[in-house]
């Protein structure tokens, strides 16, 4: 890791994860990440994995893939005019040798604002200025069209508001896809609803070597392992376990890399089988 990025190679592909920095989770939200575990559970699962029932700080690393025709971000993180804990992947660009002009296109998995809101600045403007950024038809009309911001709970009115406002404000950019559609060739999306109601997930292909871009279907490795527990805020949580499912036996079968949005940094590694179920191996 080189201020704050991660490099490394499938196939011809030149891929980048970048850390947009870090989100702190206090001890009162942490149990929110693992709806369907008891407190006993949960306290095993926490000691097995090293982590404090104190709180962890959640990590967000979009990522670059560059196929040598064109440059693709999965996602462009938060940005820092919501979240001051966000915001960094500017400079992780600029510090793998890329500039945000030189981005073509952004898929942007789903509508959370940790996910699409890195592509305005504090003055509306678009801060990658020749990108075509991609997303789920579906997706794009739940959060800017169908969504009342209060309905979703007092809690999470201002983060849908800034979110329905970066959306509408990139509008000029956003090209509307279906899942399953190609976005370039190599690279393709895979419908993963649950999470939010049309996220989608990216298989990555060139030559012999696979990588799958799991974004939000898993948020830590423990999610690997317990694929019963799931975070709460999920929107269709048993439609999500089962995306989560499909991806890691796909991901198993084709030996393939997995890049997951908020596993500790790189969140990049294998999933390996572990009895009936799985588990994660970082990539070393």
């Amino acid at each position: 890791m080189e201020s704050g990025i991660y490099s490394f190679r499938v196939g011809d592909f030149n891929c980048v994860s970048i850390s947009d920095g870090l989100q702190p989770i206090d001890a009162a939200m942490l149990p929110t990440f693992f709806a369907g575990a008891s407190p006993e559970e949960l306290a095993i699962a926490l000691r097995q994995h090293g982590m404090s029932p104190d709180g962890f700080d959640l990590q967000c690393s979009p990522l670059l893939i560059d196929t040598g025709d064109e440059r693709v971000l999965i996602d462009s993180g938060g940005g820092s005019v919501f979240h001051s804990h966000l915001g960094k992947v500017i400079p992780g660009l600029a510090a793998a040798g890329y500039q945000p002009r030189d981005i073509d296109i952004i898929v942007l998995t789903h509508g959370h604002l940790d996910h699409v809101c890195g592509g305005v600045d504090a003055n509306g403007e678009m801060v990658f200025p020749r990108a075509r950024q991609l997303m789920a038809r579906g997706e794009w009309a739940y959060w800017t069209e169908e969504t009342d911001a209060a309905a979703m709970g007092e809690r999470f009115v201002d983060d849908v508001r800034f979110t329905q406002d970066c959306l509408r404000a990139m509008r000029a950019q956003v090209e509307l896809i279906e899942p399953g559609d190609e976005v370039t060739p190599g690279i393709q999306t895979i419908a993963t609803p649950g999470h939010t109601r049309d996220h989608i997930s990216l298989a990555v292909a060139s030559g012999e070597r696979r990588l799958i871009c799991a974004a939000d279907t898993m948020d830590l490795p423990i999610h690997i392992e317990r694929t019963d527990w799931h975070p709460d805020w999920d929107e269709q949580p048993e439609t999500g376990m089962r995306s989560r499912r499909m991806l890691l036996r796909r991901a198993l079968d084709e030996n393939a890399l997995i890049h997951a949005f908020h596993f500790p940094f790189p969140g990049v590694g294998y999933v390996r089988a572990d009895g009936d179920g799985w588990r994660f191996e970082p990539l070393e």
